[in-house]
């Protein structure tokens, strides 16, 4: 879970969002949805507590205007509805749980702002519970897709052949037809993994170096990635995950290369409520 505050500095010709706040909370609601179909009694008292936390935080920045979007776990919960009106009722914090597509669509107007190149991409943006990909050609964006394929999924063994079967399928039908091809990747871990690898900004990591990383990972305790790769314990648990998943997009698909810009769900929705905003004007 995340909360991000910007100041809009407007006077030139785009506006400049700056960062004035950054909390992250790993609260993993996934590990009751998916398992469950629903939050516990103590998920959700966590999750009541990080909302009043974030309410608290927007009210001393004197946040003026909000946008709160709830994604794959409480699009399954079978109780997600429920919760989010005790969140309205106690805290007065307005949530939307947002489709899949939702989702993809705001990642991509962040990943759009965010690079300055025409060819052609395949985004891939995965989380905790869910994978969005689209496709871009010749710099424009044509087909998105969300699909129930996540790290806290996978590594909890909820992701079936049938669902790899289908994610398969789309990428392959997608990118055969494409030439020279990359991946632009979004979420905590590729970010993480782009770091790692030594690539600079605006560079390509190549497959053969994610997957040799992917390996190295995958064979070290959960210990020595906290330690010796200096991962927080909620990161070291689910990156190898991550990886797999990457990894096998860009082998289906036959993609080279992958950069990961600093974009994302959190960016995509401060920019969405900003044109809102300036739309009613």
């Amino acid at each position: 879970m995340r909360l991000l505050i910007t100041r809009v500095m407007t006077g030139n010709k785009t506006p400049e969002f700056k960062k004035v706040e950054f909390l992250r909370i790993p609260l993993r609601l996934g590990d009751d949805v998916f398992r469950d179909g629903k939050l516990g009694a103590e998920k959700k008292e966590m999750f009541m507590m990080a909302m009043q936390a974030f309410k608290l935080i927007m009210d001393i920045h004197k946040v003026e205007h909000y946008k709160a979007c709830a994604t794959s776990a409480m699009r399954e919960a079978t109780n997600g509805k429920q919760i989010i009106k005790s969140v309205l009722k106690k805290h007065d914090l307005k949530i939307d749980i947002i489709s899949g597509e939702k989702e993809s669509e705001l990642i991509l107007r962040s990943v759009m702002e965010g690079i300055n190149r025409k060819g052609n991409f395949i985004n891939i943006d995965v989380g905790g519970g869910s994978t969005e990909l689209t496709v871009i050609r010749n710099g424009k964006p044509t087909e998105s897709v969300s699909f129930p394929v996540g790290t806290v999924r996978l590594m909890d063994d909820q992701v079936t052949d049938a669902t790899w079967s289908k994610l398969e399928a789309w990428v392959k039908a997608r990118t055969h037809a494409l030439k020279e091809i990359n991946a632009l990747g979004t979420g905590g871990n590729i970010s993480k993994l782009y770091r790692m690898s030594g690539a600079e900004n605006g560079e390509f990591m190549s497959l053969s170096t994610l997957r040799s990383m992917h390996a190295k990972i995958k064979g070290m305790t959960l210990k020595d990635r906290i330690y010796q790769l200096r991962l927080n314990p909620d990161r070291a648990d689910v990156i190898e995950y991550a990886g797999e998943i990457y990894l096998r997009i860009m082998e289906w698909g036959q993609i080279q290369g992958i950069m990961a810009p600093s974009a994302g769900l959190k960016e995509g929705i401060i920019l969405n409520l900003y044109e809102s905003l300036e739309a009613k004007k």
